[in-house]
């Protein structure tokens, strides 16, 4: 049995004595993983400063996976650059499901010094703590992890597409349509499909550019794009990449 666990008994005996964060601190010690955990994701939900102290005590002293995850989970709502630094430590974690909460944590945060973490994280061994930093830098419009995101899309990386259209600069909408036939046309369908239905995307010259880009990818996945794209614009028939679109489906349909 962990001394700790004997600290937490005390404390909780004693709450006159004790606050809440320390009863808390002692909780996280135990045994019982599922009480530790509940302590661990009620200090994430404490405003008290001591509460990130104990939070990183905590981390330090070392928990279970579980908690340990539940930890790193409460420090992405502390604006802390202690709280960086701990979640930059952790994305390189040998346990992949802490690497992904690390970098979640980050990406919450939305602090600059953790990006060249998520950007060293698009190499990560495992696909889904790949997908967690290439989500995260393609909210952040992070315009230095393109060349690194476009690489993984010509590995076959799904998450690098959809990271891409987050992103949605008529720049990089360019830079896609010269990589047709360089890259999995599915992927480059996700791309550029996910970029015409961003509002925030634009002029409208290039999402007619995007369009005819489309009309260049034989197959069901261009076409798809295209349908999506003719419905998420029924309300603005006019739009000239819309006609252009519905102009281009109704070809293939009547082939």
């Amino acid at each position: 049995m962990r001394l700790a666990w004997v600290g937490a008994v005390l404390l909780m005996a004693a709450p006159g004595i004790a606050g809440e964060v320390d009863v808390l601190k002692g909780q996280v010690a135990q045994e019982d993983d599922a009480k530790a955990d509940e302590a661990a994701h009620k200090l994430g939900e404490l405003n008290d400063p001591k509460a990130l102290d104990a939070i990183l005590d905590a981390l330090a002293v070392g928990a279970p996976p579980k908690v340990q995850a539940t930890l790193l989970g409460a420090l992405s709502g502390k604006k802390d650059p202690r709280a960086v630094e701990v979640l930059k430590h952790y994305a390189r974690n040998r346990n992949a499901e802490l690497r992904k909460k690390a970098l979640a944590g980050l990406a919450e945060l939305g602090d600059a010094r953790g990006v060249p973490t998520m950007i060293e994280a698009l190499s990560d061994s495992v696909e889904e703590v790949r997908a967690t930093a290439a989500t995260a830098l393609g909210k952040r419009k992070e315009r230095s992890a393109e060349g690194k995101l476009i690489k993984l899309m010509q590995h076959k990386d799904e998450a690098s597409a959809k990271a891409l259209a987050l992103m949605a600069t008529p720049e990089l909408a360019h830079r896609l349509s010269e990589l047709l036939g360089q890259v999995p046309d599915a992927l480059l369908c996700t791309a550029l499909g996910e970029m015409l239905k961003r509002p925030d995307f634009g002029p409208e010259p290039i999402r007619v550019e995007v369009v005819k880009t489309l009309s260049k990818v034989p197959g069901i996945d261009s076409t798809s794009a295209l349908l999506e794209y003719v419905a998420a614009t029924e309300k603005d028939k006019m739009r000239p990449s819309r006609v252009e679109a519905q102009k281009i489906v109704d070809q293939r349909s009547s082939q």
